[in-house]
């Protein structure tokens, strides 16, 4: 997390990029031996969101910038989920966001006043056949996939999630389904298999497994106070009972002008210059205004 003190009345433009999924190499069995077969599995893209939005003199905002994907049981930060131990499936991204309060990333309160968030991509998994992450969203992000061989029962899609909801993990059969994501967190792995769900505004499905067919993560959704079709939380909104108005703008009352929103299978200018197609590695922020003297 980083503070950011605005030094002039005047507008800003903010710029967040989400944090990809982990991405996966298949080149070793379930067993940690070389295969004759390889190749890598990419973890899902993270999302771009911008706007405008006039910050008066000393006014502090709180960025937190999400962390990509790894090869751990570990969260990453802002919000990507876990993912497997035993066949190397990778964690998902964390979402960047810029927050009116801050605290621990995974406050409640601290996550309640979000006015942008740029969502993270879910983790690869390289079980089997493989299987990329589902990239960031957009207001909804997308579905994580599946490995596949015959014979076997299916797993079914771990699921992106929406502007209310947490996407639902990858469900199986017997007993090795993900979980769910919730407000700001992807849903971890089922804890052998599969791979973790994109951090978001809501995160992403996380991925699952059923014999031999193996699930990835899923993609969070992003949010733009001010931006058609998002749904902001409620104010009254507590841990335990989130309310949603059914309207785009933060109760705060910070609103951005002139939103852009891409999902991360998407072409999207890249931080440093140039465009790029989803977002890959870890999350960013650039923030630029110009002074009113000007």
């Amino acid at each position: 997390m980083q503070e950011f003190t605005a030094p002039l009345n005047t507008s800003y433009k903010i710029e967040c990029w989400g944090a990809s999924g982990g991405n996966s190499y298949r080149g070793l069995n379930a067993y940690g031996q070389p295969t004759k077969y390889t190749s890598t599995v990419y973890g899902g893209k993270g999302g771009y969101c911008s706007g405008w939005i006039t910050y008066p003199n000393s006014l502090s905002i709180y960025i937190y910038v999400g962390q990509s994907g790894e090869g751990t049981q570990n969260r990453t930060f802002n919000g990507g989920g876990a993912g497997g131990s035993l066949y190397n499936a990778f964690s998902g991204g964390g979402a960047t966001d810029v927050r009116l309060t801050n605290g621990v990333w995974d406050n409640f309160e601290s996550l309640k006043s979000r006015i942008m968030v740029a969502a993270g991509g879910g983790g690869a998994q390289y079980y089997s056949e493989g299987s990329n992450g589902g990239n960031a969203g957009g207001l909804s992000g997308q579905n994580g996939f599946c490995s596949y061989r015959p014979n076997y029962s299916p797993c079914s899609l771990a699921t992106g999630a929406t502007q209310t909801s947490g996407g639902e993990g990858a469900k199986s059969t017997n007993n090795q389904s993900g979980f769910n994501g919730t407000l700001g967190n992807g849903g971890d792995s089922y804890s052998k298999d599969g791979s973790g769900g994109g951090g978001g505004y809501y995160g992403g499905g996380g991925g699952g497994a059923n014999s031999a067919i193996t699930c990835s993560g899923a993609g969070g959704s992003s949010f733009i106070s001010g931006y058609p079709g998002c749904n902001a939380i409620s104010s009254s909104s507590t841990g335990n009972n989130i309310i949603h108005t059914g309207q785009s703008n933060h109760y705060s009352g910070k609103v951005f002008t002139n939103p852009v929103m891409i999902d991360g299978g998407s072409i999207m200018p890249k931080p440093k210059g140039g465009n790029e197609t989803g977002h890959s590695g870890d999350g960013y922020c650039i923030i630029s205004w110009i002074s009113p003297n000007l």
